[in-house]
């Protein structure tokens, strides 16, 4: 066989020479033709939707449909798939007039709580360990601070959780100037209603990073909360004045405000 290798490629030349010598053109021709009409019949097969697709629709939506099959296997679908990314739509479920879309989403966000809840122990218990450790403390302030944002605590234990936040942020930024960590620091003490302590963080940022948006926006947060308009048009006038770059999303609060002044 090995032997035969080399002869097997001129012979198979030589047989469609003859064959063309002795068909010509047409057996091409046919051969192409052949191909074209499959092709064709394979482009004229129309391929069925799928029918689930008609059935896709937003959660909330499904929750305010008066359907309550439809409702259940949405809420089944979101355990079985990722109901961590739908904590606050469960919350919502947790309300609805179905019994059975109830206990579904009690049950799931009792599972998704108790999970964080390990995941926070376990961070808490390595900072107990070797709390001079960078990694460690890096690692247990952004997974409390991203606990925290998901709402998995409410009331006082927030606070405490926030208070705790609070100092393991000044741990991390020490005795050296962190604008993103002070920006953090600042939304906590906010948080927290500590506004004196607050301010104090802002202005530090403001004055290091007078061009950042954050601080401003900080700024504005903190005169809104204490119903202080005057200090509202003082920080857009200083904005406007020391020409901040904004940020779509900043120039958006910022025209907001400036509406509110607009309308008294």
């Amino acid at each position: 066989m090995i032997l035969l290798i080399p002869i097997w490629g001129p012979l198979c030349v030589l047989i469609l020479h003859t064959n063309r010598a002795l068909f010509g053109d047409d057996l091409l021709e046919k051969t192409l033709e052949k191909m074209h009409i499959n092709e064709e019949i394979h482009r004229s097969i129309l391929v069925p939707g799928n029918a689930d697709e008609e059935q896709v629709i937003p959660l909330e939506e499904a929750l305010l449909v008066n359907n309550p099959l439809q409702k259940r296997q949405l809420i089944l679908s979101v355990l079985t798939e990722a109901p961590t990314s739908y904590y606050h739509l469960l919350q919502q479920a947790r309300l609805n007039n179905d019994s059975e879309v109830v206990h579904y989403a009690s049950t799931a966000l009792a599972q998704i709580s108790k999970e964080a809840d390990l995941t926070l122990q376990q961070h808490e218990q390595q900072y107990a360990s070797d709390p001079d450790d960078p990694d460690i403390l890096c690692s247990y302030c952004d997974y409390l601070e991203s606990y925290i944002e998901s709402g998995y605590v409410q009331g006082r234990a927030a606070e405490i959780q926030q208070r705790q936040l609070e100092r393991l942020l000044k741990k991390r930024i020490g005795t050296r100037r962190d604008f993103t960590l002070g920006c953090k620091l600042a939304s906590v003490q906010l948080d927290l209603a500590e506004y004196d302590t607050a301010r104090q963080t802002i202005d530090a940022l403001s004055e290091r990073w007078p061009q950042r948006e954050e601080p401003w926006l900080l700024q504005l947060r903190i005169a809104a909360i204490l119903h202080n308009g005057t200090a509202i048009q003082d920080i857009l006038h200083k904005i406007k004045e020391q020409n901040v770059y904004l940020t779509s999303k900043g120039q958006e609060i910022v025209n907001f405000w400036y509406g509110k002044e607009d309308s008294k």
